[in-house]
């Protein structure tokens, strides 16, 4: 879904999130969305309507973590997972939807090192009005089962999954109708 918001957005590794938050946040004025601090810190910059086209993570590395590419319909990333479970050890993030942008995906493992993200459906903001805040539910609603981690650390997120079920957390519903949006908007 590209356009007037890009294709979707790049996170880095950083090993140091207090130096690197005033890069991003003064000097190139990139807008705070939202912010995790559990398990590993993570903030998330819009710079349009995307609710996030750059992100930080803390995991006490540097360099580049991942980036994203929305596409226009949820079949292609389906497909595209599918083909991806062929190449044995390919797929890195199980495919999921994510707490703060609502993009359904998954990753896999690019030959440059780093992981590539398939998604759908993502989130905008009006920025204009957006107020940036905590998020303390996890990053995933679902899935994004994060094969790559030994199972300690993957059982982390998946507690974090777990309860957001247990909890009745959910996305708003994704709708083309814009008199049912309006409607449930009034609401």
């Amino acid at each position: 879904q590209t356009g007037p918001v890009g294709m979707g957005h790049a996170v880095l590794h950083v090993d140091n999130m207090d130096k690197m938050l005033p890069f991003y946040r003064d000097i190139l004025d990139f807008n705070l969305s939202d912010y995790g601090l559990a398990p590993v810190p993570l903030y998330f910059f819009h710079v349009n309507q995307r609710h996030h086209s750059f992100a930080l993570v803390g995991s006490g590395k540097v360099g580049f973590h991942h980036f994203m590419v929305e596409y226009q319909n949820l079949d292609d990333v389906g497909q595209g997972f599918d083909l991806a479970q062929l190449d044995p050890g390919r797929v890195a993030y199980t495919i999921g939807r994510h707490t703060n942008d609502y993009m359904t995906s998954f990753y896999a493992h690019s030959p440059s090192g780093f992981f590539v993200e398939n998604g759908w459906g993502g989130r905008m903001i009006d920025p204009q009005t957006w107020e940036p805040h905590e998020t303390s539910v996890g990053p995933s609603f679902w899935g994004h089962e994060r094969l790559y981690l030994p199972e300690q650390e993957r059982s982390a997120f998946r507690d974090m999954r777990l309860k957001n079920a247990a909890e009745g957390r959910r996305t708003p519903p994704m709708i083309d109708c814009p008199w049912l949006y309006h409607e449930l908007q009034r609401r």
